[in-house]
């Protein structure tokens, strides 16, 4: 078999393996991007105990039986605790907290880019009074509420819209 018919029938398997190979990547990729969200960067996870909270955010400003509020200057953070496992079940950001994101989205983010994160919501409200519009991805639990076009307050929750 001359060098060039080697050559070729080499391509040509090649291109065959590539495009074989091309759709279970591209589903493992889609698998990946829309798994579930576990928590925000910065803070907690869904699922963490009570103990692993205080360690990490140390004493929260207000303690309720099932939640804990944290001020770090203009920013609000929200935990709420299940009522029979006392794990973490949501955790809401709230005001100005750049350095705590979901997947880089922070408060301040524009409408694009959520949608370039998370795809179009699959479920969202305008409440027209105050001007807030909610996005919602149930399938990845994660919500976000936008104020003049930028993210004003964002949640990972296991709760069920």
């Amino acid at each position: 078999m001359s060098m060039d018919i080697k050559k070729t029938v080499f391509r040509f398997v090649l291109t065959t393996m590539v495009i074989a190979l091309l759709p279970l990547y591209v589903f493992s990729a889609s698998a990946v991007t829309s798994a579930q969200e576990k928590g925000v960067s910065g803070l907690v996870s869904l699922g963490d105990s009570r103990s692993i909270v205080l360690v990490t955010l140390g004493k929260p400003d207000s303690a309720k039986e099932t939640d804990y509020t944290f001020t770090r200057g203009a920013c609000k953070v929200m935990i709420n605790f299940d009522e029979k496992s006392d794990l973490v079940e949501s955790i809401i950001v709230l005001g100005v907290c750049p350095k705590y994101t979901i997947r880089g989205v922070t408060s301040g983010s524009t409408k694009a880019e959520v949608r370039k994160v998370f795809g179009a919501p699959e479920r969202s409200y305008n409440y027209k009074k105050s001007g807030v519009e909610c996005w919602y991805y149930p399938s990845r639990n994660v919500s976000f509420s936008f104020k003049s076009g930028k993210v004003a307050s964002f949640s990972v929750c296991e709760c069920r819209y």
